[in-house]
């Protein structure tokens, strides 16, 4: 997949709503979640990090310079354009757990 590829399915993801922030109260801790086709993505925009597989086999070699988890964070932050999904704290963790669980599928 190219760079042109990781752009238009960034702005599919963002057009289709499946970019979540995640606010827990009252820690106002933060969390970006972005729906893929084959699970729910945590997504550290500020750290360049995706719990996707692309991420781990494609990215971090080299073979790719992003997956488009981050490229659809990163553009719904600039347009202000992802949903807001308030939680309280003690989900926290469920979400976390969650999250991680899917990694190990493709993308």
């Amino acid at each position: 997949m190219n760079l042109h590829e990781i752009v238009s399915k960034a702005l599919e993801a963002v057009r289709e709503k499946r970019v979540k922030l995640y606010v827990f109260r009252p820690s106002n801790r933060k969390l970006w979640i972005v729906v893929g086709r084959h699970g729910y993505y945590m997504v550290l925009p500020d750290s360049g990090y995706c719990t996707c597989s692309d991420f781990f086999f494609r990215v971090i070699s080299g073979e790719k310079p992003t997956c488009y988890h981050l490229a659809a964070v990163k553009k719904a932050r600039e347009e202000k354009t992802y949903s807001i999904i308030e939680k309280e704290d003690r989900q926290y963790r469920k979400i976390i757990n969650g999250s991680l669980k899917e990694r190990g599928s493709s993308e």
